[in-house]
């Protein structure tokens, strides 16, 4: 027989007595949670807002700068930038752009020791070594942006591609090919044709031609107008005993006005060479001559005019 549940068991137990006070403390500590909470609620709306409204304000400087920029001033840019990351630290187009500017500063550096005179004294050193250590300055600068933007921001790209540009510069090759593969990895970045070349770049410097001429082919057939890479291509073949094809391929450079790349007028005379076109590749290495005649270049080239062509098999593209 199931057993009966006793009566006093479905009535309601009664409650405990709580006595005034022990209510009234329990009351207050559940306001003083709830207006600690609101507290709490309330910075942290006024930090986000504090927030938006520092990028607003370095957002502002940043175009200022852009527009600077654009327009060669500098100095102002960099005043700007500045003060736009004095406003919000991390905000990643301005160290982009701030890297541009150090990367643009320590190259015009080096064209005036080794494009418009080729000066190899000691002064020439050390202005060298300013020039390397703001390109480290520069690599900071994009490793910061890189930092910043988010998995979907085009800037992303952009900042690792740049980064590489810098390795290649300071000789850091195997660091410049992980970093161009990352620009690649960006998903919305749409300059992938510059990242293929500099990856292209790095494995010929590393004596990986194959390689190299994989990458580059990619370059120019994404970009046939982009002429840096046509004119890597054709290094690329000429150093893998190619030079029928590479005299074709850096006529791309030479035919195009807006590559003024001295480097490829040079190369285009070791080919014509190579391929035994005499008038062809006196006419190149002269017109290497006239683009920068006091350039570091035009002593290479004004040597393999003298040569003859005796050099012509040592003739490699200069280091990054």
């Amino acid at each position: 027989m199931a057993r009966r549940t006793p009566a006093s068991d479905l009535l309601p137990r009664p409650r405990p007595e709580i006595s005034p006070g022990r209510g009234r403390r329990r009351r207050s500590r559940a306001l003083a949670q709830v207006a600690c909470l609101a507290l709490l609620v309330a910075g942290c709306a006024g930090q986000r807002n504090r927030a938006a409204e520092r990028a607003k304000v370095a957002e502002k400087h940043y175009e200022i700068a852009v527009g600077s920029f654009h327009s060669g001033l500098f100095e102002d840019a960099k005043i700007q930038l500045r003060q736009a990351l004095d406003a919000d630290p991390d905000h990643a187009p301005s160290h982009y752009l701030q890297g541009v500017l150090l990367l643009n500063q320590g190259k015009s550096i080096l064209d005036a020791l080794e494009t418009e005179q080729c000066l190899t004294d000691e002064a020439a050193r050390l202005q060298r070594e300013r020039a390397m250590e703001l390109h480290r300055q520069a690599y900071e600068a994009f490793k910061k942006a890189a930092g910043e933007f988010g998995p979907d921001d085009p800037g992303l790209g952009r900042a690792y591609n740049s980064m590489a540009v810098v390795s290649l510069r300071v000789h850091q090759v195997d660091r410049a090919i992980t970093e161009a593969r990352k620009a690649l990895e960006s998903k919305f970045y749409n300059e992938r044709y510059s990242a293929l070349a500099n990856l292209g770049w790095a494995f010929y410097f590393k004596g990986d031609y194959v390689q190299a001429m994989t990458e580059l082919r990619q370059a120019v057939l994404l970009n046939p107008d982009y002429c840096v890479g046509h004119y890597r291509l054709a290094q690329v073949y000429m150093d893998s005993d190619l030079p029928d094809k590479a005299w074709e391929a850096v006529q791309m450079v030479l035919g195009n006005e807006r590559c003024p790349i001295q480097d490829a007028h040079r190369l285009a005379g070791v080919a014509s060479m190579r391929i035994g076109l005499a008038d062809e590749a006196g006419q190149a290495l002269q017109s290497c001559i006239a683009l920068a005649p006091r350039s570091c270049l035009a002593s290479d080239c004004e040597q393999l005019l003298r040569s003859g062509g005796s050099k012509v098999a040592s003739a490699q593209a200069p280091a990054p």
